[in-house]
């Protein structure tokens, strides 16, 4: 029987980069966060050696930027040393924010370390533990930080039994002007290559898991609140070219996570106090069981836990106290609660550090039926937001309203870095949103009047 070939997947390490928070940070914390880019790698290349790997695809942004720091990269070449010792060899190519331009090394590379040139694209064959060429490599860098052709045209393998691999960093975007410009249709249908390893969108994903595999395995460590989730690198077994095994390998120190709190659900808090209890609660919770924060990839067998989560409490929902204690005390509460909770959460192992507090509280409202039965013009903005549900063309227009910044994804896998996807949950939630704030503006008016 033919023995499967192994490698690690992952990309955009973004060396150099610093984790970006808000609040204040203990100094023990502090030196956690400044060095989480480094552990993730780190983990990166444990993992490789762990799991006998016989080769590691990095898929662009190794760096943050053109300028490799010092200590960037003498890190990079003391885990690609580790490989070496080992005999494992390293594929890189570099992306928009490391292209190879004119940026220069500190310190050369171990001869493990195979960079994949900008001036066109390179092929090479890699072998399985027993010496037999199993595979091919194919790939090319950026040579400028925008690089709008399409590179992947010209990659052409040869077509037989070795399973060919394609390094591409892209955001999968077909239109102009944008990196890398193909579809993951374009990808699909592309001959010859059976595995597309991508690199330049931050969370893990898998868009195709058939022949063709088409997968990015995330950034290895989240460096905001945006990025949240666990982080890491995927693992892949390739049998033959029609039979590969995609794994998820976390690799993040520190997790980002958004805990989002509705008071609806608990109409007996009566202060502060009983908010903090609450979310005291819920951090135990987290650092209990870290629910919710797996991507949705199949996990490799390992025991990893992270050193601690970094949290930004999103807590909504119409409560008395918002009108008793919350409404116009909103900077002064979050600062204390952030200051308790970190107190009482930022000591455990793992730790649970409160990044931020964000209130978004509202005062209670009177039964909705009741409302509508009384008053005409709620009922008029009622049906309103029941046509918007309900027909696709008002929901559009909505959306098209709600500016540039939003775009409604023509399919799953449609993914920017630069705008925010309308899926049908969030457009419900924003819907919703909308709505209850109209709603409590005409309540209040009434009162007044």
């Amino acid at each position: 029987m033919q023995e499967s070939i192994r490698f690690i997947h992952t990309g955009d390490l973004h060396l150099g980069s610093p984790l970006k928070t808000v609040g204040k940070v203990s100094d023990v914390l502090q030196k956690s966060l400044r060095e989480s880019t480094y552990k993730a790698i780190e983990n990166i290349v444990d993992a490789a050696l762990n799991y006998d790997v016989d080769f590691v695809l990095m898929c662009g942004d190794i760096y943050d930027n053109e300028s490799r720091s010092v200590k960037g990269n003498l890190f990079l070449n003391t885990q690609m040393k580790r490989l070496a010792s080992k005999g494992i060899p390293v594929f890189i190519i570099y992306g928009n924010h490391d292209s190879i331009g004119r940026s220069m090394d500190f310190f050369k590379l171990p001869g493990n370390v195979k960079v994949l040139g900008a001036e066109a694209v390179e092929m090479y064959e890699v072998a399985d533990k027993s010496g037999r060429i199993r595979a091919r490599i194919l790939g090319q860098s950026y040579g400028a930080p925008s690089e709008t052709k399409k590179i992947h045209l010209n990659y052409k393998p040869p077509e037989d039994d070795l399973i060919n691999i394609a390094m591409l960093h892209t955001g999968l975007d077909p239109g102009p002007n944008t990196y890398v410009p193909c579809s993951p249709e374009e990808l699909k249908n592309f001959p010859a290559i059976h595995y597309w390893a991508l690199g330049h969108i931050h969370a893990p994903t898998i868009i195709n898991d058939k022949n063709p595999v088409i997968a990015y395995p995330g950034i290895p460590q989240g460096r905001n609140v945006g990025e949240s989730g666990l982080k890491g690198c995927l693992l892949v077994e390739a049998a033959a070219p029609d039979q590969m095994k995609v794994q998820f390998v976390p690799t993040s120190p520190i997790v980002w996570l958004i805990p989002k709190i509705s008071l609806d659900l608990y109409p007996s808090l009566s202060d502060i106090g009983d908010l903090e209890e609450l979310l005291v609660e819920q951090g135990q919770k987290i650092s209990a069981a870290a629910s919710g924060i797996f991507p949705d990839c199949s996990l490799a067998e390992n025991d990893f836990k992270p050193e601690g989560y970094a949290v930004r409490w999103e807590i909504s929902g119409r409560c008395p106290i918002h009108d008793d204690l919350i409404a116009g005390n909103e900077p002064e509460i979050t600062e204390t609660l952030e200051e308790l909770l970190n107190q009482r959460l930022s000591t455990h192992k793992p730790y649970l550090w409160t990044e931020g507090v964000k209130l978004r509280t509202a005062s209670p409202i009177p039964d909705l039926e009741f409302l509508l039965k009384k008053d005409e013009t709620l009922k008029t903005l009622h049906a309103i937001r029941q046509k918007i549900q309900e027909d696709e063309k008002y929901k559009e227009e909505a959306i098209s309203a709600m500016g540039e910044i939003w775009y409604k994804p023509r399919r799953p896998e449609d993914l920017r870095d630069d705008t925010f996807p309308v899926t049908a949950e969030r457009f419900d939630s924003l819907l919703e949103d909308a709505f209850n704030l109209a709603l409590e503006r005409i309540v209040k008016e009434r009162e007044e009047q």
